[in-house]
């Protein structure tokens, strides 16, 4: 009997370890609100630019699913960013991922392979093979539009998910998908929307477009500078982070 209740007190205790120990996991990750001082989607709220870059950056410190890096600055001067998240493990293993990813984005670079038993594998066979080998990479780009607010703020609540569930199906997202999540295509406009949001306030002009383009140069067609890559913006996202 005696031996029944030490038994029962020490599962009950090492429950309670392990419960608290999830719980101070996840309060060691920080949430939007944290660093914002109101949670994304709050009625009236914005968030400056600078404020968005210090929450990814106390998000990377925190997580080990999350890498987060400056890329270069936008036509403004502003820090263009993205964040990576995945498992630990697969970030540990980036650069191998990268280079099947590559690889298979052009078929040339795949070559037959010669086998220890004398035999070749195909490259159609070896192609396959990288694919079992990889992950699936989604790019995720918010706020190519700066007073589509939505986006941009939602980035900072989906990066916080990932980082800190610990259900089954985030867990099969971060170990089968490396996502690439850019807050804003266009960080110029997130300031100059929030500037004049924040100014008209409580006046008749609330909720009115700033009386200024939102990106200095294309306006809010930046959208259209695919196809020509005249753009800072643009040229960072596709050589940085596309290619």
């Amino acid at each position: 009997m005696k031996r029944s209740i030490l038994l029962s007190a020490s599962l009950r205790l090492c429950g309670l370890v392990f419960f608290a120990a999830l719980s101070l996991s996840a309060q060691t990750i920080p949430a939007p609100k944290d660093t914002l001082g109101f949670t994304p989607g709050d009625d009236r709220k914005l968030a400056s630019w600078a404020s968005i870059v210090d929450y990814f950056k106390k998000l990377d410190a925190a997580s080990d699913r999350v890498k987060f890096e400056e890329i270069g600055k936008t036509t403004m001067g502003a820090p263009f960013v993205y964040a990576t998240i995945s498992s630990p493990e697969n970030l540990k293993n980036l650069e191998k991922y990268k280079k099947i990813n590559a690889q298979l984005a052009d078929p040339r670079t795949i070559k037959k392979i010669r086998l220890r038993n004398g035999r070749a594998m195909a490259p159609d066979l070896v192609a396959q093979m990288l694919a079992g080998q990889g992950k699936t990479i989604v790019l995720i780009t918010c706020g190519i539009h700066s007073t589509e607010v939505g986006s941009t703020l939602s980035s900072m609540l989906i990066a916080h998910r990932l980082a800190s569930a610990t259900d089954a199906d985030t867990k099969k997202i971060l170990e089968n998908t490396i996502i690439l999540l850019v807050p804003s295509l266009n960080p110029d406009g997130v300031d100059i929307v929030k500037n004049w949001y924040d100014k008209t306030l409580g006046t008749p002009f609330e909720g009115t477009e700033p009386p200024e383009l939102y990106h200095k140069y294309v306006g809010h067609d930046n959208n259209r500078d695919w196809y020509a890559f005249t753009q800072v913006e643009t040229q960072l996202t596709v050589e940085k982070i596309h290619n």
